[in-house]
């Protein structure tokens, strides 16, 4: 099966706090990856690093068979900023807060990129981003602006942006931790579908029971470290370690 992505011992610190220890994994086409974790544990940092919002210090990754950055005399150096672009629109990433354009309606914040990155014109866009939003269930919403919607559809929106520049992965970052409990169900729902078509994803949760029931693999990141992964059905069901197993259990309480 195709590797999307190989991370090998990343590393990263901020100010002299290591948040990163030699961090490997690989996601495989069509898999679905759960990346699960106390706060602070580097699960963020991590994806800021592969979609290239944050310099790694150390490591090799790998996209799709393409040089991110790789480990040379314990740095990591970089490739071409043309190849770093190729790398770029091979994945879209879903922040928890959405990132919408308060000043752009849902329609425009679909096609802005669109047509800046893509270079596709305004019918095209347009064409992509009604069909996305329909998908999304809420193409009535494409006139209004992000304050008109709930949470929910503000994320979708999100979920339709970074759709219309057809990544091969999608990562998100914590997707419903900005949401109630219904709303949530809604996002998870947009998730499970996308699984389900088989689109190669990377999740931020702390929604252990989809986790579980949505992913290939599983990851439990503490500390900065991958303290314990493996199939959902182990790490969930039968985790090894004391730290995970006191974690997991406490969205069980």
């Amino acid at each position: 099966m195709r590797e999307m992505v190989r991370l090998e011992n990343l590393s990263k610190s901020f100010s002299g706090l290591e948040v990163i220890k030699n961090i490997s994994f690989t996601l495989r086409e069509g898999e679905v990856l759960s990346i699960i974790g106390p706060s602070g544990s580097g699960k963020s940092t991590m994806l800021r690093i592969i979609t290239q919002l944050e310099k790694a210090d150390n490591g090799t990754l790998t996209v799709d068979g393409m040089t991110m950055f790789r480990s040379e005399g314990g740095k990591a150096v970089y490739s071409k900023p043309e190849d770093l672009r190729r790398i770029g629109l091979k994945m879209g990433l879903v922040f928890q807060s959405f990132n919408l354009f308060p000043h752009f309606s849902v329609l425009r914040n679909i096609t802005e990129a669109q047509r800046a990155v893509l270079k596709r014109d305004k019918a095209e866009a347009e064409e992509k981003a009604i069909s996305l939003l329909r998908k999304m269930g809420i193409e009535d919403k494409a006139s209004q602006y992000p304050f008109q919607l709930s949470g929910g559809q503000q994320q979708r929106v999100s979920i339709a942006r970074a759709l219309a520049l057809d990544p091969e992965m999608l990562l998100f970052d914590e997707p419903t931790s900005a949401l109630d409990p219904e709303l949530t169900r809604e996002i998870l729902k947009v998730i499970r579908e996308l699984a389900e078509e088989k689109m190669t994803m990377a999740v931020v949760t702390h929604e252990m029971h989809f986790a579980r029931a949505i992913s290939d693999y599983a990851i439990f990141m503490d500390n900065g470290i991958i303290a314990e992964e493996g199939c959902p059905d182990e790490l969930f069901g039968n985790p090894k370690g004391e730290r995970t197993k006191k974690f997991i259990a406490s969205f069980e309480e």
